[in-house]
């Protein structure tokens, strides 16, 4: 009887240390209150963001062959208050759209984008503009550590 009374505490327990454990993961890092972008064009045209790709050309490359880069522009986004499968447009914000990139993610590489002072906002990690245009061309460094033979990778990007 003891251990019936024992194991439906602890299953209680464990149920109730799970629930809290989700409701603390969501509601407390409260991901709907920020801008969020896509990092591949599948998913954002599967959340109707999707806006254009833009045109690229990779130069002064080393160890680059195959490597998957597509830029493109989408509107911006936040996630829905009890889930991230919603999406919801921003709708008051000077800068609606967002500059994204569709790349190879097995290759570690560090995307550092030369002339942010072209976008009309910019934070960290994303660029963002007025109008689903750039003024003027854009100039990436990849720098990175070894693909998957083992070879160090290294380039420039230009987009327009």
């Amino acid at each position: 009887m003891k251990a019936r009374y024992f194991l439906y505490f602890f299953i209680s327990g464990i149920l109730l240390y799970s629930l809290l454990n989700v409701y603390a993961g969501w509601y407390g890092y409260k991901p709907w209150k920020y801008r969020v972008g896509t990092s591949q064009i599948k998913e954002s045209k599967e959340r109707g963001v999707f806006v254009r790709e833009l045109n690229y050309k990779i130069k002064d490359s080393q160890n680059l062959s195959n490597f998957k880069f597509i830029p493109y522009f989408e509107k911006g986004f936040k996630y829905g208050f009890h889930t991230s499968e919603e999406t919801n447009l921003l709708k008051f914000s000077k800068y609606p759209y967002n500059l994204s990139f569709d790349r190879n993610k097995n290759d570690s590489i560090f995307l550092d984008i030369q002339n942010m002072e072209n976008a009309d906002s910019a934070n960290a990690v994303w660029t963002y503009y007025r109008e689903p245009k750039l003024k003027d061309t854009l100039t990436v460094i990849i720098d990175g550590a070894k693909n998957r033979k083992g070879f160090e990778i290294k380039g420039t990007i230009k987009i327009w």
